[in-house]
């Protein structure tokens, strides 16, 4: 680890990394947007000529990532671009050091939980410590230091050699006797999880494939090891991960997940694992909702008004079991939540100067009380947003067919069934969705971006299916996450429809 000496520690220069020192990392989410080139802790740059017109607009004004970034051509230095100098040094002596600077830069201290208890961000703080244990994941998380500075500062070098040390993992991973897979110790699972964190920064398929792929297969290797146990134990932080993973991916592919059944539930009483308890069961329920839609729009076959009115039920038990576990949490938090204040004209990080039009249609932005609250609400939020995106779909398809069909298909007391209405619905899944949106501005750095992949993605396909304007604003925040941020993984959400989601567009 570095020892924070200034102007450089000598592991630092070991692994041929210029670090310049750490100053004190403010617990506090929301910090000041800087510029690049003024931050400390940089990889050593060099200067090139290539591709300056396609980034050096990017490289200007791009945000730096938890003290990491890149520099902008210097004046009268036309058609210079500054790239990180190929010389990280990932022998095996360095991997420590290697690691530790992309984890301070990834994940800086404001973006890490105090809490006693193992949080969502615990797995990752937790990767030094497996460092020797298993070459498989040594390799693994080379890979993914390389591919994170390399896309963040678009150096072709260090892409190139952390693709070759993920194409390593993936031949051994392949190599791997039937028998080792499904005992699944906890090397295998966490390199599995690794790689698809690699997916992030260097979409090996340009688009989902590859983070599907791995995460569908961590999921497969969990369900043949088993739960938890005190007989076959794993560690809580790597389950967890495992499982929030599989609930986005579950969403994406709309297919209930083996981790809603009992034996697989209530393992941890910690406020986030309770609340993965109730998420894990919605992708049944998506799963439900596609086959009523599905077939009640295939002609000749009757609506069935029971079934349509079941599943909603279904959807509104699991909304109140939300609140209730809201209603816990907030009592638990004694100092607050989060707060609300106005956002600043060309304050916001993830929109441009030129879209200016877009700075009001979210003018206010969220600050939480910790990265531990960020990321339970953020989950939360996305939890009540699905429920009642689906319940929006389900009451336009019961209007549809209540106005096409004659009046006796449908009981006298069928608008009492429930009392809620598809307006009422769709407003407060814009509620939820605005929440989301409201959080982007507060969330700096690699895994601010992980945290609300997804729930944003949620939140466009919201405002794409009820034709909602914010679906714009909603783009073009992805758009510059994947910008400033070196998400590859940005540009394939923020064009996708659910329908494309990889597997499910041929199924249907």
């Amino acid at each position: 680890m570095c020892d924070r000496a200034k102007p450089g520690c000598e592991r630092c220069q070991k692994a041929g990394l210029e670090c310049a020192g750490y100053s004190a990392d403010s617990f506090v989410l929301v910090v000041p947007t800087r510029k690049a080139g003024k931050g400390n802790n940089k990889v050593k740059f060099t200067q090139t000529r290539s591709n300056y017109k396609e980034s050096s607009n990017r490289n200007n004004d791009q945000t730096e990532s938890g003290g990491g970034g890149g520099g902008g051509a210097k004046n009268g230095e036309e058609g210079l671009q500054l790239s990180p100098k190929p010389s990280i040094n990932v022998a095996p002596e360095n991997r420590m050091q290697v690691l530790s600077y992309f984890i301070e830069r990834y994940q800086p201290a404001s973006m890490t939980s105090r809490r006693g208890f193992v949080t969502p961000s615990s797995w990752i703080r937790s990767l030094p410590s497996l460092l020797g244990r298993w070459e498989i994941l040594d390799t693994a998380l080379s890979a993914v230091c390389l591919a994170y500075i390399g896309d963040l500062h678009q150096d072709g070098v260090h892409l190139h050699e952390s693709q070759r040390f993920y194409n390593d993992v993936l031949r051994k991973l392949g190599s791997l006797p039937l028998d080792s897979i499904k005992s699944a110790n906890e090397g295998v699972l966490t390199t599995t999880m690794t790689m698809a964190m690699y997916e992030l920064f260097h979409c090996s398929y340009n688009g989902l494939q590859g983070w599907m792929f791995h995460v569908q297969g961590a999921c497969r290797i969990l369900e043949l090891r088993g739960p938890p146990s005190k007989e076959s134990p794993l560690d809580l932080s790597l389950y967890s991960r495992v499982r929030i993973t599989a609930l986005w991916d579950a969403y994406g592919s709309r297919k209930g997940l083996f981790l809603a059944r009992r034996e697989w539930q209530n393992l941890s009483d910690s406020p986030h694992d309770t609340l993965l308890d109730l998420l894990v069961c919605m992708p049944g329920l998506l799963e439900t909702s596609d086959t009523i839609k599905s077939t009640a729009n295939q002609p000749g076959r009757v609506f069935n008004t029971a079934r349509v009115d079941d599943l909603l039920g279904h959807w509104q038990v699991l909304f109140g079991r939300l609140l209730r576990w809201y209603t816990n949490f907030e009592n638990r938090e004694a100092a607050g939540l989060y707060e609300c204040g106005p956002l600043q004209q060309d304050s916001h990080p993830y929109l441009e100067a030129d879209q200016s039009h877009l700075y009001s249609v979210f003018p206010q932005i969220i600050s939480f009380k910790d990265a531990y609250v960020a990321q339970i609400m953020l989950l939360y939020w996305f939890g009540q947003l699905v429920i009642h995106a689906a319940m929006t779909e389900i009451y336009m398809i019961r209007e549809k067919h209540q106005a096409r069909l004659f009046a006796g298909a449908f009981p006298p007391d069928y608008k009492g069934v429930h009392q809620a209405s598809k307006e009422s619905v769709q407003k407060a899944g814009d509620y939820y969705a605005t929440k989301i949106c409201q959080s982007t501005a507060s969330l700096k750095g690699g895994y601010g971006f992980q945290m609300v992949m997804v729930p944003l993605w949620a939140a466009l396909q919201f405002f794409a299916l009820c034709g909602d304007p914010k679906f714009d604003w909603s783009q073009a925040v992805f758009r510059n996450f994947g910008k400033l941020g070196g998400f590859m993984l940005a540009e394939p959400l923020r064009v996708m429809r659910p329908t494309q989601y990889p597997g499910i567009a041929a199924e249907r």
